[in-house]
């Protein structure tokens, strides 16, 4: 059986976007969030991503689940752009290649790893969520469905060994391993100044704020100013927040 059979066989037949940035485009989606393919999945995360990057750019897509935001930055790039997709669950990021290929981007690259603050070997707690697997060191899901041990990269060591061009927005979705992305890439952060957009969650509105205070202490020391984006959900039953994080001026070395 060949990827793509085995990657339909798990999502079913791709979908071509209805609405949004991503309109037209094609997206392996069936067993996930049924707002990717409407087009109306975290609509203020999709307009930060399309204001926010310029043809010939690059961006990086830590957590990139299926693929849809690395679809959106793929059209905003253009062919002298460059995407680089994270995405440490197998089918997930096999999803976001077979949906690159139907999409016709050949800028779209798919690392099938977790991005962190070294790089090594690590356990992901999978989740029945698709898009909720989490590394055991930054904690586990509430609906764990097993575990398997991914490659685990520093964004820093990615850039620098791999030949990677440094990005000019970043995109963080890791589901709590988000002081773990920022130390492996504090390089880039200090030498190539990116964007970053990133996501907190968590089931208690302590518990958000609690790591959104660690995140922003550590953003704030290495010279950005952040800004919270307008709510995707109503936090009812679960809290999540967007933060956009702007490079403020020149930034010394320590």
């Amino acid at each position: 059986m060949t990827l793509t059979a085995k990657v339909l066989g798990v999502f079913g037949d791709a979908r071509v976007i209805a609405k949004g940035e991503a309109a037209g485009l094609k997206l392996v989606a069936k067993s996930a969030d049924p707002n990717f393919v409407r087009g109306t999945y975290e609509p203020p995360i999709q307009q930060a991503i399309a204001a926010n990057l310029a043809p010939g750019d690059a961006f990086f897509d830590i957590g990139a689940n299926i693929g849809f935001f690395s679809l959106i930055a793929a059209r905003r790039v253009g062919p002298r752009g460059q995407v680089y997709a994270f995405e440490p669950v197998p089918r997930n990021a096999a999803a976001v290649a077979e949906s690159a290929r139907l999409s016709g981007f050949d800028t779209i690259r798919v690392f099938a790893e977790a991005a962190g603050a070294t790089s090594g070997r690590g356990q992901l707690l999978l989740a029945h969520h698709i898009g909720g697997a989490a590394l055991a060191s930054a904690g586990a899901p509430p609906d764990i469905s097993g575990r398997l041990e991914v490659s685990i990269v520093a964004i820093d060591d990615a850039i620098a060994q791999r030949g990677l061009r440094p990005p000019s927005l970043v995109k963080i979705d890791v589901e709590g391993a988000e002081i773990d992305v920022l130390g492996g890439m504090m390089e880039t952060l200090r030498g190539h100044r990116p964007k970053v957009i990133y996501e907190v969650d968590d089931a208690t509105r302590e518990g958000l704020d609690r790591k959104a205070r660690k995140i922003a202490e550590f953003l704030t020391a290495a010279g950005y100013a952040l800004k919270q984006l307008p709510a995707s959900y109503d936090n009812r039953e679960w809290q999540v927040e967007h933060v956009f994080a702007q490079p403020m001026g020149a930034y010394e070395l320590s």
